[in-house]
């Protein structure tokens, strides 16, 4: 940067310190120069000159991410600032010669200003401000609902009263703070909030828990989580769970597949299941989409039946279909066949992984009635599509599970709360009773039949019962803000196994395969600290080393 500008912003950035407060004129000069610093800062017209080389290094292009990142997070609050004060003055009742005025840029500031002494042109701040600044209605309503959540309330007279969320207006303030998050907590409460009567006075905050905490402290307890992953979930979960208790719905009568019609070319479904039979759903879904497994092979090649694979009984009814003679009905000729395939496969998304495991399952499920079917009208043992016996056929197969984790006071009656699943829904004490009446309780200790939790250097590769108990504990990556389900993880030896390692529970960690190349590659380190495996991320991540967690899987099921 040229050093006379560098200079001049030094000296700017001085006087508006030493200034007890800005005069009108400087204040919006200085609101009006602030995009024509981030106009400067875009990449330059090469017909203006060359190209400066600093562009080209990654170094600037990190400080200058910073820096429009703490600029934009000012710029929003100055956004609800500046919507506070349209609300705060009643900016909808000027007279309309004051606006025509200020649109122009020609307001005298030094004269009171006039209002309106009939009706106002506009209905009230929300739609002064939607018109003002050429926005949407419901964004400008927004604006003005998130003032009066962090700055202000006012009463049908007009009267100032205190904000509504005391606690998240202090936050809103804390410029260390991301206030994007703290408004969007601040609306989702006021959703929550018992609603008032037009001519009652404003209040703060009431909405309590069953237990009788405030929800605002709760949420503003869970905003200092550090991590953003785990702190969105923790907010996200608590808002969730007091939402559906407010609002004493059945979710149970809601449960279903739902068809929502067609959209871009593709059919639309939603699916809505109770949190017992989502783990069930969510671990056959995972286990399909494992890269390790048959079925996750299989659910990576695209779903469509390869004509070696039809048979004659798969056609319609009167259709005549050969498939040692190209493969395609007789009445399709050799070149319409192949006409009608698909030269190139477009890569298959995770969505559309998880999609064909699903339909996999459908199909295999299918073929395994048929075979049933079959046996039964013949009166013989059930044959495969290739004339094996069916208990031998290949065929990609999961077995889900659902695995809850409760506390023994959980177990017993004795703690007012809810089980856990494995991928972190949350059971209410009719679902966990259900569960737990079908269920076979397995202490995290030994293991349901007293399996060791270590086996020393007998063997590398971790039992399953080992892997159960390692996945309950970890409950999945154990990096902090990774989110990938423990089916989809690595159990990683702590005390590397080519190093004397063992396999035991206390040495291990889940960690999903980036993290685990990660490890390996000596960018993060993982240790063993009481049993509780922990992770030392590169010092330019955290210059502390302090060892950590991912607290993430822990959010969802708090």
């Amino acid at each position: 940067m040229n050093r006379t500008v560098s200079q001049a912003l030094a000296g700017l950035a001085q006087a508006i310190k030493d200034a007890p407060a800005l005069a009108v004129d400087d204040a919006l000069a200085v609101a009006a120069f602030i995009p024509v610093l981030h106009q400067t800062l875009l990449c330059p017209d090469p017909a203006t000159g060359p190209e400066p080389h600093y562009l080209h290094d990654p170094r600037y292009a990190l400080a200058l991410a910073t820096a429009a990142e703490a600029s934009a997070h000012q710029a929003l609050r100055t956004q609800i600032y500046a919507a506070h004060l349209v609300d705060d003055t009643a900016a909808h009742t000027l007279a309309q010669v004051e606006l025509a005025a200020a649109r122009q840029g020609t307001t005298d500031f030094s004269v009171p200003a006039q209002r309106t002494g009939m009706r106002p042109s506009f209905t009230g701040p929300a739609a002064l401000l939607a018109s003002w600044l050429r926005t949407d209605h419901f964004e400008a309503k927004r604006r003005i609902q998130s003032a009066s959540h962090v700055f202000a309330q006012y009463d049908y007279q007009h009267q100032r009263h205190q904000a509504q969320f005391p606690l998240l207006a202090r936050r809103f303030a804390d410029l260390r703070q991301p206030p994007a998050e703290v408004l969007s907590a601040a609306r989702r409460l006021g959703a929550l909030e018992p609603q008032r009567d037009e001519y009652a006075a404003p209040a703060t905050a009431s909405a309590l828990t069953e237990d009788g905490e405030l929800l605002e402290s709760i949420v503003n307890q869970q905003l200092d989580e550090p991590d953003p992953g785990t702190r969105r979930q923790l907010v996200n979960s608590f808002l969730k769970s007091q939402k559906e208790r407010l609002g004493k719905k059945r979710p149970e009568a809601q449960e279903g597949l739902y068809r929502r019609g067609e959209r871009g070319g593709l059919v639309h479904y939603d699916l809505a299941l109770r949190p017992t039979r989502a783990e069930l759903f969510e671990s056959g879904i995972s286990q399909s989409d494992n890269p390790r497994s048959g079925s996750g092979q299989a659910a990576r090649e695209a779903f469509a039946q390869s004509p070696g694979q039809r048979t004659e009984q798969d056609a319609a009814p009167g259709t005549s279909y050969q498939a040692d003679a190209g493969g395609h009905p007789d009445f399709l000729t050799d070149e319409e066949a192949a006409a009608s395939e698909d030269p190139v496969s477009p890569p298959l998304s995770p969505a559309a992984r998880r999609l064909n495991g699903l339909m996999n399952l459908l199909e295999i499920n299918t073929k395994r009635l048929q075979e049933l079917l079959d046996a039964a009208r013949n009166g013989g043992t059930p044959k495969g599509a290739d004339g094996n016996d069916a208990g031998t056929v290949d065929v990609p197969t999961i077995t889900p599970q659902v695995v809850v984790m409760l506390t023994l006071d959980e177990l017993e009656g004795r703690a007012r709360t809810h089980g856990i699943t494995q991928h972190g829904f949350k059971l209410d004490a009719t679902d966990l009773r259900q569960t737990l009446a079908r269920a076979r309780i397995i202490p995290m200790v030994l293991g349901g039949r007293g399996e060791l939790l270590d086996i020393g250097r007998s063997q590398r590769k971790h039992p399953n019962y080992m892997r159960l108990g390692v996945a309950v504990r970890d409950r999945g990556c154990i990096v902090p803000g990774c989110t990938m389900d423990p089916e989809r993880c690595n159990i990683h030896h702590i005390w590397f196994w080519s190093e004397g390692g063992v396999t035991a529970v206390y040495w291990s960690a889940m960690l999903c395969d980036t993290h685990h190349h990660d490890v390996h590659a000596g960018l993060i380190k993982v240790i063993a600290d009481d049993g509780v495996p922990k992770v030392i991320l590169p010092s330019f991540v955290d210059p502390t080393q302090t060892p950590v967690r991912n607290s993430y899987h822990m959010a969802k099921a708090a």
